[in-house]
């Protein structure tokens, strides 16, 4: 799949304001959400977090028990996670592609990961993803609306460009390819607050 533009625009905002977003993100990361994340995963087994960026909820992931890897595009975001987390396994790759057999993880961390790629390719990266975890715990998180990488100017990253789901089409997504007892929410934006809602979704893979 050939990245949009826009997409790798978004990517390039990531990689100059890394350390700046990882530090407008510090106090305001979904504690609670980990640990149902982490209560329903198997103990001893990896989880993917796609589209970690500079590692905050990966941190969170470690400290909750559970054995994240961190996948991201953004070469600054990584740089920063590496300098959070020295020892920990982090690949640099569009989700869409990315070098893992088949069922390898125990679980998918998803905050945020889509949100910057055209709706069209949701349904095929998350599939990919989803193939990617033999069963455990999925969560998902994007901005809620119906855009599609519509242009907005973030405090901290500058440009980028942000598409949106509804929470009726993330239970639909989610629900297709398979992920059962699915809670899905809308929140207001830990920064933004109620002019960006985020749709939340936390659910169980079995196959």
């Amino acid at each position: 799949m050939e990245l949009d533009q826009r997409t790798r625009d978004s990517v390039a905002a990531y990689d100059a304001h890394a350390r700046a977003y990882q530090e407008s993100f510090r106090l305001r990361r979904p504690v609670a959400d980990v640990r149902r994340f982490a209560d329903l995963a198997t103990r001893g087994d990896l989880v993917l977090d796609a589209g970690c960026g500079p590692a905050n909820d990966l941190r969170l992931l470690r400290d909750a028990g559970v054995h994240p890897v961190g996948v991201d595009l953004a070469y600054g975001a990584l740089r920063e996670a590496r300098m959070l987390l020295p020892r920990h396994p982090l690949v640099q790759a569009p989700l869409h592609d990315l070098p893992f057999r088949p069922r390898s993880f125990g679980g998918l961390w998803c905050s945020g990961g889509l949100d910057h790629l055209p709706r069209a390719a949701w349904r095929s990266t998350m599939a990919g993803l989803l193939d990617l975890v033999a069963s455990g715990p999925i969560y998902l998180s994007c901005h809620r609306g119906t855009e599609d990488l519509v242009q907005i100017e973030d405090d901290v990253l500058g440009t980028v460009h942000v598409s949106c789901a509804t929470e009726e089409e993330i239970e639909a997504l989610l629900g297709s390819h398979g992920v059962r007892d699915l809670s899905v929410e809308v929140r207001p934006h830990p920064i933004h607050d109620r002019r960006r809602p985020l749709v939340v979704a936390l659910g169980i893979l079995r196959r």
